[in-house]
């Protein structure tokens, strides 16, 4: 795949270039690393650039798997053009001629030129500003919550843990997790889902609450728990006589029904 027409074999395995008056004129390399020996096996399969993904993960994806095929500078140079496509490529090729002398050269060009697609770095501030929105259940939360850290370079566990009380909305878990912060991320996944499988429960319940509400009736209109009177008054509610003792002050009982949001104002 290297090899090109007029270069020579020299007994190695390695083919020598074509002399200098024969080097193609379009292409950006220095005469250095156009003369440079090349390698008899072609590359390595590696994924083309187009120009629309980030260049700093196409640049390490070259890398590692040039690794395993040459260490030599002029190689990588003249390989890296076999990694582009599209608009890429034509960019490369527009480069004037002896202008890529080394494969540093080459990436410090091909950054600058596609800076605009670089992916925008993840901070330990967007991880403090990750909140959980009005009406987001817990389990999406934390699925937005935990990509999130995953991108925050140089963040410890330990700051993990300890700012996601402050990240969720006023509740139960949230006390809970401020209350008696998790130690390890294993078990604060354990914790997280306890709490989305309670979530979850109280969703279903609340679910199947509102839909006995709205099918209150019978299918031939009847209601369930007897007909109005001729005067069109509603039947009366149940009343209760006995209840059971509370093991907690009503203030407090009450700040956990709303917070569990068992009860609504």
């Amino acid at each position: 795949m290297f090899e090109t027409q007029g270069s020579q074999n020299n007994g190695h395995g390695v083919h020598t270039p074509p002399r200098t008056d024969q080097s193609p004129k379009l292409l950006p390399f220095t005469e250095a690393v156009m003369q440079a020996p090349m390698p008899d096996r072609p590359p390595p399969p590696i994924e083309r650039f187009d120009g629309n993904s980030d260049p700093e993960y196409h640049l390490i994806n070259f890398i590692d798997s040039m690794a395993f095929y040459s260490k030599s500078d002029p190689v990588k140079c003249r390989a890296f053009s076999l990694s582009l496509k599209g608009e890429a490529l034509e960019w490369y090729y527009t480069l004037p001629p002896n202008t890529v002398n080394s494969f540093r050269t080459a990436m410090t060009l091909f950054k600058k030129q596609y800076a605009s697609n670089r992916k925008q770095e993840i901070t330990p501030a967007d991880l403090v500003n990750t909140k959980q929105e009005k009406g987001e259940t817990l389990k999406a939360f934390m699925k937005r919550y935990t990509e999130t850290a995953r991108q925050v370079k140089e963040v410890n566990h330990y700051f993990i843990i300890n700012n996601l009380s402050s990240c969720l909305r006023p509740g139960y878990f949230a006390e809970k997790l401020y209350a008696r912060p998790p130690k390890t991320m294993e078990e604060l996944q354990e914790r997280v889902a306890e709490f989305i499988r309670m979530e979850e429960m109280r969703i279903s319940q609340r679910k199947r609450q509102q839909e006995a509400d709205v099918g209150g009736g019978r299918k031939d209109g009847k209601r369930l728990f007897g007909n109005s009177d001729k005067s069109g008054e509603l039947p009366r509610t149940f009343k209760f006589n006995h209840f059971t003792a509370l093991n907690a002050p009503r203030e407090k009982v009450l700040k956990e029904a709303l917070n569990a949001e068992l009860l609504t104002f």
